[in-house]
């Protein structure tokens, strides 16, 4: 085609590239869904149509297209003006005629495909390079392209095409692929590929590049660049190798060089080479055929080339016609050799070779053949990079080993040399071709061992070898046993329910059944067993008990007609009724069933009248103390309880009242402890404690009378209105910012808008949204479905809910706007206060301000330190005594009106806003 246009002129090689050009942007264009248009305004400010050259080539080349030299030249003669500026509005509108005009659209795709000379090359080439894989792998390729033709078209996608490809093996490089797809499009349509064809095309190639072949000329030493592999090894140089693919091939010319490969793969894989071949061998006649030889050595991953398979049937063919017999026989003993030699047992004195890492070597490495003076330079290369890093003292190991996530001991070439860069350690183009050729190990040019490298050139420091030789010190330590001291036990049951009690609790915390520990003591199923049975099987089962305890055991259920006996059974069927009864199928349902005591004191003496005496005198003495001193003592307790038990030990509890000064007598703490001590672990129960010891806080109302008073009194609770629930709801969606959607759909498949009560209500508890019994039951009343009363309509639920977010049918109506939702405020407005407390807070608060500033007094820190759930909520309780430690003491009257005030929902001290309103009181005075 070439030389039929070079004869043809210039003119019709200018039409030539023209319309190649624009056919393929036009296709890539269309594939991609390109706006080229957009390219080019940014260059354009005043739209008027035209750029200068500059910057038409600059949008060029930001569309991600591959151009030529003579493709940019041409398109710009094409579309330039008279004046030097480039037409880029016409060369947009042809580009994207094909989106408006399905017609232009068919042409474009339904044209032949257009090849230039060194196009039409590249793609026979790759042609022989599928070929040969192909036969090599002994790859059936159109099966996998069939699986994604469900339709039998005999086209499948671009996507699906690369996929098999890349699943076989054959997937090329980008631009490669690229120009292969465009040899199969032939239907019109750029996203689908004939597969048929290029199966077809691949089996025939030889054929199809039979008069390309005989002009090649043949030049051994001529590497081209498009080539997957490289058969002269022999003066390479791996510097213009750098950014390539290239895979070397393997010199093996001789059977011996077949053979220790092979026993390379079986030694370092263990593989049993002569339990494939007997599959295929069913009357074990010691012969397979050609092809199902290659298969076997394929099976069992012996990576070995259609050179080396000929090779070895060349030794063990036993004859000359097509697909014949082989002597595996034969074959699988010259590869045992490696482990041993057939008939050793009649020769006492052969040799076996030692396996070690040579065995292997030729399995794993593929070295590059050197010369004696390269190795020679080579040797003195890395003496010099050995003394450069020992002088720098550093280690290259690791910086490599940042490259190598797998930790497979090989970087990319181009990793490498970055390494060595940094370092300054980048040598000469013939040193770094030596380097290359001697870490280059694993057939391909693109990864070097930097393992090897590293072992050869890196020293460790002085303190790694102390460091090694201290550790090494360790090797034959023996570490002595571990001696268990005897202990003895010496709990003392108070009676025999006690003892049952705590044994209960025992089986119920471990879930165990003694029963099962002492079952096999008893072969003849008597119900007895010895004393020294049931010791050994309580011992078993983990149940270590004192020998108070074990006696009170046998004098329960001992055997008074066997002397050293023990009724075991019903010695188990008593510990065992914590968790069910015996017999219980022949009690009547309407019989009560006795639930048995897990609680046990072991010991602890009964609180006797003399003590709750003491206790109460004990109580009402920290009562008028803590009222005295305003004191909150539970955050004392709390600096101890880390777990949040409600609970410290008695010396705990001892010592913390006495840091607030408040001490007790021996006689009144035995008191106190054995009235708040927990049943299970003796600890105090403080919560309880100060329960009983702060009563709320006591004020005069205008009668005189004394009220208790815990902040706003709370007004008596009124029935829930649909409008209030509704906006509860609407408060915490906008606050948790939940997709209520999200959480619906999944009970509903088919999108119908309802779904069960049930399943509403469950809903809401995914969503963390707390309802009370009342709540959920008015909600459901709201949104029921008055044709079906057990389904509710959630989506009018949602619609009414989220109008906090958007509002529906704005996509119909854009002028329409959604209304803002305002989360109301849970403070009490200022206008609760009458007028004379509104007077009375503004004095106190000018009197705190000013004291405040000229003290220069920080509040907020003390009030955060007592606010563990950073609420901005205290309570008034630790407010008061937070003033009192900064010597700001209020009256009650003035406590109330504050409280009032800053009270947040009646419960607590809102000291965030407290803090804000009394910064301003303070600029007063400024």
């Amino acid at each position: 085609m070439a030389t039929a246009l070079v004869s043809a002129g210039q003119s019709i090689i200018g039409t030539y590239v023209q319309q190649d050009i624009e056919t393929r942007l036009q296709q890539d264009v269309y594939k991609k869904q390109i706006r080229v248009r957009e390219f080019f305004t940014d260059f354009d400010r005043l739209r008027k149509g035209w750029v200068t050259e500059d910057k038409f080539r600059s949008a060029l080349s930001m569309i991600n297209f591959h151009f030529t030299k003579e493709d940019i030249e041409e398109i710009i003669r094409r579309y330039k003006l008279n004046d030097g500026l480039v037409q880029y509005t016409t060369f947009c509108n042809k580009l994207e005629e094909q989106f408006l005009n399905n017609e232009a659209k068919a042409q474009v795709f339904q044209a032949p495909q257009i090849f230039n000379q060194d196009e039409e090359e590249t793609v026979k080439r790759l042609m022989l390079a599928i070929k040969r894989k192909i036969a090599t792998k002994r790859i059936f390729l159109k099966q996998p392209f069939q699986d994604f033709d469900r339709t039998a078209c005999s086209h499948i996608t671009t996507d699906q095409f690369s996929r098999v490809l890349n699943q076989l093996g054959l997937l090329p490089k980008d631009r490669y692929l690229q120009l292969l797809i465009r040899q199969y499009i032939d239907n019109g349509n750029p996203k689908e590929v004939n597969y048929v064809k290029f199966c077809d095309d691949v089996d025939n190639v030889q054929e199809m590049l039979s008069g390309v072949i005989t002009g090649i000329k043949q030049n051994p030493k001529d590497i081209h660049p498009d080539d997957d592999f490289i058969e002269d090894k022999e003066g390479l140089d791996l510097i213009s190798t750098l950014f390539t693919s290239k895979k070397l091939t393997d010199n093996i010319n001789t059977l011996n060089q077949v053979l220790k490969k092979i026993q390379g793969d079986v030694v370092m894989k263990r593989i049993r080479i002569r339990e494939f071949f007997k599959d295929f061998d069913s009357l074990r006649k010691g012969l397979v055929t050609e092809s199902q030889f290659a298969r076997i050595l394929h099976i069992q991953n012996i990576p070995v080339s259609e050179k080396e398979i000929q090779i070895l049937l060349n030794k063990y063919k036993i004859d000359k016609i097509p697909n014949g017999q082989v002597d595996y026989n034969q074959f699988c003993e010259d590869v045992d050799k490696i482990f041993t030699l057939k008939g050793i047992d009649k020769e006492p004195q052969a040799y076996v070779p030692q396996i070690d890492d040579s065995t292997t070597l030729p399995a794993r490495r593929r070295y590059l053949q050197m010369t004696e003076q390269e190795a020679i330079q080579l040797d003195e290369l890395l003496m010099k990079y050995k003394q450069a890093i020992q002088n720098k003292r550093v280690l290259l190991k690791p910086v490599f080993e940042d490259f190598d996530k797998t930790k497979q001991g090989y970087i990319t070439t181009n990793q490498f040399l970055r390494i060595l860069n940094q370092f300054n350690l980048f040598p000469d183009p013939v040193s770094l071709n030596l380097l290359l050729k001697r870490f280059v190990d694993k057939a391909n040019l693109n990864e070097v061992n930097y393992y090897d490298f590293c072992r050869i050139v890196d020293q460790s420091d002085e303190g790694v070898a102390i460091s090694k030789s201290h550790a090494d010190a360790f090797k034959n330590y023996v570490k002595s046993d571990n001696l268990s001291q005897a202990f003895i036990r010496n709990d003392k049951p108070n009676d025999f329910e006690d003892l049952m009690a705590k044994l209960r609790r025992i089986v119920k915390e471990q879930r165990q059944r003694i029963a099962e520990f002492l079952r096999d003591f008893d072969k003849l199923r008597s119900g007895t067993i010895t004393i020294t049975q049931l010791r050994k099987g309580l011992s078993m089962a983990k149940i270590l008990l004192s020998d108070a305890e074990f006696q009170l055991i046998l004098s329960n259920f001992g055997c008074k007609d066997k002397q050293g006996f023990v009724f075991w059974k019903e010695f188990t069927d008593q510990v065992d009724q914590v968790f069910t009864t015996k017999n219980l199928e022949k009690v009547s349902p309407s019989e009560d069933i006795p639930q048995m005591s897990t609680q046990y004191n072991y010991g602890r003496v009964s609180i006797t009248e003399r003590d709750r005496q003491v206790a109460e005198v004990v109580k009402r003495k920290f009562q008028y103390f803590c009222k005295a001193t305003r004191l909150d003592i539970k955050q004392f307790f709390q600096d101890w309880d880390k777990l949040g038990r409600n609970k410290v030990s008695p010396k705990q509890f001892r010592q913390t009242l006495a840091t607030v000064n408040f001490i007790l007598s021996d006689e009144e703490f035995q008191a106190v402890v054995k009235i708040y001590a927990a049943e299970d672990d003796g600890d105090i129960r403080y919560v309880q404690f100060i329960n009983d010891t702060q009563p709320p806080l006591e004020i005069q109302t205008e009668s005189g009378a004394s009220q208790a008073y815990v902040g706003v009194k709370p007004k008596e609770k009124e029935k829930l209105q649909p409008s209030v629930l509704l906006e509860q709801i609407k408060v915490a969606v906008k606050v948790k910012r939940l997709r209520l959607g999200d959480y619906f759909k999944d009970f509903d498949p088919l999108r119908k808008g309802l779904m069960p009560t049930n399943k509403f209500r469950g809903v809401l508890s995914q969503m963390k949204i707390d309802l009370d019994q009342e709540s959920l039951d008015l909600l459901e009343t709201m949104y029921i479905v008055p044709e079906d009363p057990i389904r509710v309509n959630y989506a009018k639920f949602i619609e009414d809910v989220e109008i906090v977010f958007t509002k529906t049918g704005l996509d119909k109506d854009p002028l329409m706007k959604p209304p803002v939702h305002i989360i109301p405020t849970f403070l009490d407005p200022r206008d609760a206060l009458t007028q004379e407390e509104e007077e009375a807070l503004h004095a106190i608060m000018l009197r705190l301000g000013e004291v405040v500033r000229k003290h220069r007094i920080l509040l907020k820190p003390h009030f955060q330190d007592k606010d563990k759930t950073k609420s901005g909520k205290i309570t008034f309780t630790r407010f008061r005594s937070i003033m009192d430690f900064h010597k700001l003491p209020l009256t009650d009257d003035q406590f109330r009106v504050i409280c009032k005030r800053f009270a947040y929902q009646g419960i607590e001290f809102n000291y965030v806003e407290f803090d804000e309103i009394l910064k301003k009181y303070e600029n007063f005075y400024q």
